[in-house]
């Protein structure tokens, strides 16, 4: 009896996926394909979008899905019938009497999103129990795809129910508990709005609304997973070669009152002052060195901000580029115009994009290594930008000149060598790694020293 029954559901199955195959065909003869590209398009449009389509591609089963709502919810505007009237009405060829009975049960199928309520394994195939997170609907169906599905998560898909059955038509789109109810309410959000719109308040029946409307589905997990990725991406940790963590957000400022900013960024509880002799031969300047630590996920403490201050200078170099902007508020806060913003880089290492699991309800990015090769090039972009504008940029130790006018007026280098000479001993890739980001040999030759 077990052996019919399996037979059954696998002639049901063959049935649906011919008929799907020939479906496909259908929809690409030369003729149909404005039609097909329009539907196609319409529902994976939020990843057609020029700036999306840069980190967000589809899945493979939202094209299948794209596929399916062709085939089954899709009306030409061109005149043609649609393609399952096409294949019904066909006189060309024969179709089986084991798809043709699929015709019906494919034209009233939509997409939903199915609760796993349980799963029959002692019979074969397995067996699923569904219900429908739209309308509560139960179903019974048998599992013969490939991919794992457990019990309470969530898939979306597009359910066959013909008189000798329920089936699924192909691999589902297996998703978290949280996730899939987060996709239910983006989607009424969205039909809400078309409710509200058009005033065909019919739709809050959702076999209805999801067999006309069911490409939402899509739209609203291309939300989730766009928001997801940018959340992965936020999260991501950054090394250097030697093992600490690399603080990519860099903030530069001018100044010129080197005792007053070291009086004032000593009383900042976050900053502790690092042990560091101070210079006074007159090549070198001053220099004092802050650093801010804060725990990790493991609850061990990691540096996260670094104050360098210098007789002219003072660097800001951050973990990320939200703490970045935090402090920058708090520097303009404490000092105002006694700081002279010169530039900053945001823009993080290059990396892979991280992968978002939809089985997951957090998402964790990988860390990313920095090579040596990688901060050099990273620092001496930064320094090049700030520094070749900054010969044409008022400086408050030049009296308020540029240094190109401060030479030329008063008819003196001496004063801009000595800035740049300061400059060069403590450029930032000589603090951070030894070896010099940036050549000063081009600043003085734009200065024309």
């Amino acid at each position: 009896m077990r052996d019919q029954v399996d037979s059954a559901v696998l002639a049901g199955q063959e049935g649906i996926r011919n008929l799907l195959a020939r479906l496909k065909v259908q929809s690409q003869h030369v003729d149909f394909q404005f039609q097909r590209e329009a539907a196609i398009s319409l529902v994976l449009k939020p990843y057609l979008d020029s700036i999306t389509a840069r980190y967000l591609a589809p899945l493979s089963e939202e094209i299948e899905l794209a596929e399916g709502y062709l085939y089954a919810d899709y009306f030409p505007t061109d005149g043609h019938p649609s393609l399952v009237e096409q294949i019904r009405d066909t006189i060309t060829e024969h179709v089986p009497e084991e798809e043709r009975i699929w015709l019906d049960p494919v034209r009233h199928s939509y997409m939903d999103l199915l609760h796993v309520v349980g799963i029959d394994q002692e019979t074969r195939p397995h067996r699923l129990h569904f219900q429908s997170l739209g309308d509560q609907q139960q179903f019974d169906v048998p599992y013969l795809e490939k991919t794992p599905v457990e019990k309470d998560r969530i898939l979306l898909t597009r359910l066959i129910r013909g008189a000798s059955g329920t089936y699924l038509p192909g691999p589902p789109l297996v998703l978290s508990f949280a996730i899939g109810n987060t996709l239910l309410a983006f989607t009424h959000e969205l039909r809400r709005g078309i409710e509200c719109n058009t005033g065909n308040f019919a739709l809050a029946e959702w076999p209805e609304f999801t067999n006309t409307y069911g490409y939402l589905l899509i739209w609203s997990l291309a939300r989730i997973r766009g928001s997801a990725l940018i959340t992965a991406d936020a999260q991501v940790t950054y090394w250097n070669e030697t093992g600490k963590p690399f603080l990519y957000a860099i903030a530069l400022y001018e100044h010129h009152e080197f005792q007053e900013f070291s009086q004032a960024l000593a009383e900042w509880e976050q900053l502790s002052s690092l042990p560091l002799p101070t210079s006074q031969d007159g090549q070198t300047g001053q220099k004092n060195v802050w650093v801010q630590y804060a725990e990790n996920e493991q609850a061990l403490s990691q540096l996260v901000t670094r104050f360098v201050l210098t007789s002219t200078q003072l660097t800001v170099e951050t973990d990320t580029a939200n703490r970045l902007d935090f402090i920058k508020h708090q520097l303009a806060s404490t000092f105002g115009c006694s700081l002279h913003f010169r530039g900053e880089t945001l823009s993080p290492p290059p990396h892979s994009q991280p992968h978002v699991d939809l089985l997951a309800d957090t998402y964790v990015a990988p860390p990313v290594t920095v090579s040596g090769k990688e901060e050099n090039k990273l620092l001496s972009m930064f320094l090049e930008n700030v520094y070749l504008e900054w010969a044409e940029q008022p400086s408050p130790t030049l009296k308020g000149k540029t240094p190109r006018q401060y030479c030329r007026e008063n008819h003196d280098t001496a004063e801009v060598a000595e800035l740049i000479d300061q400059m060069e001993h403590n450029d930032l890739g000589l603090q951070r790694k030894g070896q010099s980001a940036y050549d000063y040999h081009i600043l003085r030759a734009h200065i024309g020293l």
